[in-house]
């Protein structure tokens, strides 16, 4: 018996085209994700039959799993130890066919190691960067290494390093996704040196030129707001504080800013 049965070349083509969500693509034929069961590394028909290597899938089709949505927000509201989790289950499901087209592997695996390195847990996420770094990813894959290599070199306070691997990179950057991430991380190293100028810079990039990227315009805007109290612009300031507390209510960077409009306040003798 096999899990399948086998379709000629040019239906195998048609079916592929049309393949419903989820499923997983074999050299002679496909299955549908939700009609198998996984034992170990093996792939089986939940009615019965053999038992076959997952390894031997050619290629997957499953739409982009919504735990990595999830895992990226939760990032966002320093909720590491969930995000771990969401990105992981994802991570180890598509382990088994890592390498095969179709995969979320790497992009899940991106998330878990970044989830690991903020929480300064550099040794279990060096082991999952090495083995990103040898894996075949696509350009924008490849720039979130980068990325990540250089997150950890800025929070370990190594920030030369950190600022040449962002800029080697921002050039090349052709989502705006991956774009605002990247400025918002130069951002911060700009900030951590005490380049404030060019930190605010970067941050003013991110609502200027990828304010469709909702996510990080919170943080984009306080880290301004942050930039213009160092740089002595306190009215500037104050104000960028009263519109982050109105416009992103009930988030973290609303709470913060609050508090730093109290404190430049005090500092101001009001």
């Amino acid at each position: 018996m096999r899990l399948f049965l086998p379709l000629p070349s040019a239906l195998l083509l048609a079916c592929a085209s049309l393949s419903p969500a989820q499923t997983l693509i074999f050299p002679n034929g496909s299955v549908e994700f939700a009609d198998v069961s996984i034992t170990g590394t093996d792939v089986q028909r939940k009615t019965g039959g053999p038992k076959i290597p997952a390894s031997s899938v050619a290629r997957v089709e499953f739409p982009e799993p919504e735990e990595l949505a999830a895992a990226d927000d939760l990032i966002l509201k320093a909720k590491y130890d969930e995000a771990h989790a969401k990105a992981k289950t994802v991570q180890d499901l598509h382990r088994l066919w890592k390498d095969k087209p179709g995969s979320w592997y790497a992009p899940a695996s991106l998330l878990v190691a970044e989830s690991l390195v903020r929480q300064n847990k550099y040794d279990e996420a060096s082991r999952l960067m090495s083995e990103l770094r040898n894996m075949a990813l696509p350009p924008q894959l490849q720039i979130r290494v980068t990325m990540l290599d250089a997150l950890e070199q800025f929070q370990k306070g190594i920030t030369n390093p950190a600022l040449t691997k962002v800029n080697s990179v921002l050039k090349s950057v052709k989502d705006s996704d991956t774009a605002a991430r990247l400025y918002l991380l130069l951002g911060a190293i700009q900030f951590k040196r005490e380049s404030f100028e060019e930190a605010l810079d970067a941050y003013l990039h991110v609502p200027v030129f990828y304010g469709a990227e909702a996510a990080f315009l919170p943080g984009a805007d306080l880290g301004a707001a942050r930039s213009l109290s160092r740089l002595g612009r306190f009215r500037d300031a104050m104000d960028s504080y009263n519109r982050i507390s109105e416009r992103y209510l009930g988030t973290p960077e609303a709470d913060a800013a609050k508090k730093e409009k109290a404190d430049l306040e005090k500092l101001a003798g009001k």
